[in-house]
């Protein structure tokens, strides 16, 4: 993905993203991907790739929503806002999150 976006974004690991941690937005992410040409800091717009465990998705919902408001959050508190977040899985399951946290199921 960088070689085709030509090393325009950062890619992270295993990664600690504190965006809220009052509520609970506070954990180390799987994967995600910043707008940065270094890899050195998170930067928005951020997006979060969360694995499923052990192909479990309903077991790895909750962690993967909360990741996906802390990135919709992350994003708006650096200037970046995104009104929708997606999730799709290689399993066929795709949810959205808005701006106002409500969760909707797709297709």
């Amino acid at each position: 993905m960088r070689k085709i976006l030509n090393r325009q974004i950062s890619f992270f690991s295993g990664e600690e993203f504190n965006v809220e941690p009052e509520v609970g937005l506070a954990e180390f992410c799987d994967f995600m991907i910043s707008l940065l040409l270094e890899q050195l800091f998170i930067e928005a717009p951020a997006v979060v790739i969360v694995e499923a465990k052990k192909e479990n998705f309903k077991g790895g919902l909750g962690q993967c929503i909360a990741e996906m408001i802390a990135a919709q959050r992350f994003n708006a508190k650096n200037g970046k806002p995104t009104t929708v977040v997606l999730l799709v899985a290689t399993c066929g399951h795709s949810l959205s999150v808005n701006d106002n946290l409500k969760v909707t199921k797709l297709g």
